[in-house]
């Protein structure tokens, strides 16, 4: 097998429904039928906020055998649930800095992510270095919007919508809802 430790895939986690979801998106991926592909995304470097307690185990014990070879990383939380909007300000730019030394150093292939608040920056900070050439033009960011956003995008998902290369909505409202965007794909339920 074949990995590439120098553009890795960055999965991001976030608290409950958000790392279950994550844990059957990143198993589907690596249990493509094209082994060649599958060994591509092998190289994994977990990211989730620094106040997440339970993420990590529970991907570890969904996927023990990639998360054996996966790197943890935890990174400053974007906005807390009940934080003030305008401290919320300080906190995302504190996040984002991060986000774009780790995105600078690492020089991710893919970054896949399904709705956190962590993931937020971390989009914008690969977006930011492939506009500058740090990132190769193939790398990409998929957003897949969590399964129960009905009617409606979450604010991940409303922030992301203009910057993602791909992003999935599990419901047909939301696809026709958002019919003109190049970018948004329904499959049908993928989870």
């Amino acid at each position: 097998m074949t990995t590439n430790p120098l553009h890795p895939t960055y999965i991001i986690l976030g608290s409950g429904g958000h790392t279950a979801e994550m844990c059957r998106l990143t198993q589907a991926l690596l249990q493509q039928t094209n082994t060649h592909q599958a060994e591509k995304y092998q190289s994994i470097h977990l990211i989730l906020a620094n106040s997440d307690s339970t993420s990590e185990h529970q991907f570890r014990q969904a996927l023990p055998v990639e998360s054996k070879k996966a790197e943890v990383f935890k990174v400053p939380r974007s906005r807390s649930v009940g934080q003030s909007w305008l401290s919320s300000i300080f906190t995302t730019l504190w996040a984002l800095l991060w986000c774009c030394y780790l995105v600078w150093r690492d020089r991710p292939q893919l970054i896949l992510c399904n709705g956190p608040g962590t993931c937020v920056p971390f989009c914008y900070a690969a977006y930011m270095w492939r506009l500058l050439g740090r990132l190769p033009a193939h790398s990409k960011i998929v957003f897949v919007e969590s399964f129960c956003r009905v009617k409606s995008l979450s604010l991940s998902g409303r922030l992301l919508l203009p910057i993602a290369d791909l992003f999935v909505v599990h419901w047909p409202t939301l696809a026709t809802r958002y019919a003109n965007k190049k970018n948004m794909r329904y499959f049908g339920r993928i989870l």
